[in-house]
């Protein structure tokens, strides 16, 4: 009896424990199988992620890929490689270019700047992506110096820049238009060269860029606001008035670190935005008591209408589209005075520049006025078609010095591409003119001083985007 109640005890507990090794057994089975499962998910979730980031990169990199460039600071971007005291802006990027290409990705703080140095790449900036790149970044100078953007040339693509071109160019700036001028610009040419004759016999040496710059400014001010345009009544003489044309000139072309660095902007490090709005302050209630003299004493005959009083109708007759008429008026007046100014006198002084330099082109043009026009009488403005060597020369001049070697910034209003890179929205657009037009693969010796290059294309200075290319030069800006 004791035997069988061992017996099945010992019976009893083997079969226990064989029953709890195998359901322990069959637990670690299933944790194991279980860790198995998870592992090989996991694994397999892993790899399929890889798989996706591989193929996203590969996907971004062929639709998102940016032109190339030096790599960016942070905070500063490519700040630290444009500050150069012995080289000019224009200069420093086209040293840049040479290393990057022609297409270059550069990003002043926390703007992408687009850089473009070579014809065909402007030409498809310019043309196939022109609507792209139609707009103005809205920049300091655009709201201290151009009337909270109201100057054509800062305004922001839309109908109010639709509007200010057409006015410009039908009503200010036609061909007509500017034949009706043309007595005045005379008027002012001759007293000039009498002025340089006189002062010839008294003195052996003449400040040309005092001369050219005040003839530049009479003429602009004689078309734009008539012929009493400074004195005691509007309280600014010449010289002031000069000066703050040309200070503002300069101003227009720097780079104020507070446009790309928006959270240093309240510190103005650069003090531009307090010279801006220091020039804005005193060349804005002169150009207000000029508008009022014109509501004043309007003109009796359209003939007599200088550009202020076109700029009064205008914006009478397009009210609904231009709100704030005075303003308008100021703004418009002002950009062709910026425009025109000392675009004008220092083209002229770059011309006598290379004509004292290059003595044997000199007489070659001199030779040209002898035999075409004489020496009985003075060279009129229908003469210049003629004058082939002579605007050879000028042309040639614009090519090597063009008085903006940066056009005006675009800003791209949506994404597109050039060159086969990706140009995100909201991109500044920069052409390096002066690159393009000292380009070796489009120009034969690029930085002599040579007119004859342009007798061979055979063209009149009207027509000075009848290149081969347009886009070879562009001495008056390109584009919208």
């Amino acid at each position: 009896m004791r035997v069988s109640i061992m017996v099945f005890l010992y019976t009893y507990t083997a079969d226990q424990y064989i029953k709890t090794n195998m359901e322990i057994k069959g637990s670690m089975n299933s944790i194991l199988l279980h860790m198995k499962f998870d592992f090989i998910v996991g694994y397999s979730t892993v790899f399929l992620m890889a798989i996706i980031a591989l193929w996203l990169k590969k996907y971004r990199s062929d639709r998102h890929r940016l032109p190339p460039g030096p790599r960016a600071l942070p905070i500063i971007g490519h700040f630290h490689l444009l500050i150069d005291k012995q080289k000019p802006f224009h200069r420093i990027l086209d040293s840049l270019s040479k290393l990057y290409g022609p297409i270059m990705h550069l990003r002043f703080g926390s703007r992408p700047v687009l850089i473009i140095s070579s014809s065909e790449l402007a030409k498809e900036c310019f043309t196939v992506n022109d609507l792209a790149f139609a707009s103005r970044p809205r920049l300091s100078q655009g709201k201290h110096l151009g009337y909270d953007f109201m100057f054509m040339g800062w305004a922001p693509y839309g109908s109010y820049w639709r509007n200010v071109r057409k006015i410009c160019a039908l009503e200010l700036l036609s061909s007509k238009q500017i034949q009706t001028y043309r007595p005045k610009r005379m008027r002012e040419i001759s007293k000039t060269l009498s002025c340089l004759f006189q002062q010839a016999q008294m003195k052996s040496t003449v400040n040309m860029r005092t001369v050219l710059s005040q003839m530049t400014l009479n003429i602009l001010m004689s078309i734009i606001m008539g012929d009493q345009y400074f004195g005691e009544e509007v309280g600014m003489s010449f010289a002031e008035i000069a000066h703050l044309i040309e200070e503002s000139f300069v101003l227009h072309g720097a780079v104020n670190i507070g446009d790309y660095i928006p959270w240093l902007k309240w510190l103005d490090l650069q003090g531009y935005e307090r010279a801006m709005k220091k020039v804005q302050g005193k060349l804005n209630p002169y150009m207000q008591r000029i508008v009022e003299k014109h509501r004043e004493n309007p003109p009796t005959e359209k003939e007599d209408m200088d550009f202020i009083d076109v700029l009064i109708l205008q914006a009478e007759e397009n009210s609904d589209a231009i709100p704030d008429k005075d303003t308008f008026i100021k703004a418009i007046a002002v950009n062709i005075f910026i425009a025109g100014s000392d675009t004008s006198s220092l083209s002229l002084e770059w011309v006598l520049s290379l004509l004292i330099l290059h003595p044997n082109i000199m007489k070659m043009a001199q030779a040209e006025l002898d035999f075409k026009i004489g020496k009985s009488r003075l060279v009129e403005e229908s003469d210049i078609p003629q004058l082939t060597y002579l605007q050879a020369i000028v042309k040639e001049t614009m090519r090597l010095f063009p008085v903006a070697p940066l056009l005006a910034p675009h800003e791209s209003i949506k994404s597109c591409t050039i060159g086969g890179f990706h140009i995100p929205a909201r991109t500044i657009l920069m052409v390096n003119a002066w690159a393009i037009h000292r380009d070796l693969r489009i120009w034969n010796q690029p930085l002599e001083f040579i007119p004859e290059r342009f007798l061979e294309k055979n063209i009149e200075i009207e027509s000075i985007k009848t290149l081969v290319n347009e886009f070879e030069m562009f001495p008056f800006g390109v584009g919208r």
